[in-house]
């Protein structure tokens, strides 16, 4: 009797740990975070048109998901013409928050298929290609060392701000992953003590958002700073000028002043 016992606790205890390793792998937690993109892929032999959504964490790291349009649209991610049926982005959906239940998913290709490009390191790429000297492939191998699309962004921008180059960009992430900023240099001549002083010394709008919204532009606030000091420049000139004629006034009418005194005496 005892032996039976004995068996049928054991054959529980297997199926209950079998049950609970099943539902471990197969819970996983909720995608989090904020909006950075909304991208539409159709697929080339099948038609089939399929959204992908990029979102960062409140730490900065970012991951992109393949959602089907039914699933993009109930999120609010995007909406559908009535008429025409085309899908378009939702307005706000950028820069929103967003929890996408993992379930829901499209996983990628699976291996041996040809990669696709990923759309948020193409963009990346393009816009930095010409500034850092960065490529695509430079960029996605960074990612695939763990590096998240909102880290990478940081580094480039400030590769860019201190006019680094894609040694520089390459030297910031290796300074993220040891801890050690002691050859870092930022634009004010310091040296970072870690991450969070490397973000601060961003300019605003140097971001993985700006960059994919296509809002991001290396020269506009340099540009910006140009034509304050040039206005400034000239309404010092102006006055000056305004300056000078007051005083030449107050000249004049002194003279004046003593012809009337002195043709009053003279009377």
């Amino acid at each position: 009797m005892k032996k039976i016992l004995t068996s049928i606790f054991l054959m529980t205890a297997l199926l209950a740990m079998t049950v609970g390793t099943v539902f471990a792998q197969e819970t996983t937690e909720q995608i989090t975070g904020t909006v950075q993109a909304v991208e539409f892929e159709t697929d080339a032999e099948s038609g089939e048109t399929t959204v992908l959504v990029t979102v960062s964490d409140d730490m900065g790291e970012t991951q992109t998901v393949r959602l089907s349009l039914e699933t993009a649209e109930s999120l609010g991610l995007i909406t559908t013409d009535p008429e025409t049926g085309e899908p378009s982005v939702a307005e706000g959906a950028l820069d929103s928050e967003v929890s996408i239940d993992p379930a829901v998913v499209i996983p990628d290709e699976t291996e041996g298929e040809e990669e696709a490009t990923h759309p948020v390191g193409f963009a990346v790429s393009e816009f930095f290609g010409s500034l850092v000297g960065v490529d695509y492939d430079t960029i996605m191998a960074s990612h695939e060392d763990g590096f998240g699309f909102g880290v990478i962004v940081q580094a480039l921008w400030l590769a860019n701000q201190i006019e680094g180059d894609a040694a520089t960009f390459e030297a910031l992430l290796e300074a993220k992953q040891s801890g050690d900023y002691s050859a870092i240099v930022l634009a004010d001549g310091s040296t970072p003590d870690n991450w969070g002083d490397v973000v601060k010394s961003l300019k605003k709008g140097s971001n993985l958002g700006s960059v994919m919204s296509g809002n991001a532009d290396s020269s506009e606030e340099d540009g910006e700073e140009e034509v304050q000091i040039t206005e400034h420049g000239n309404g010092n000139g102006n006055n000056g000028n305004g300056n000078g004629n007051g005083n030449n006034g107050k000249g004049n009418n002194k003279d004046k002043d003593k012809d009337n005194n002195g043709k009053g005496k003279n009377k």
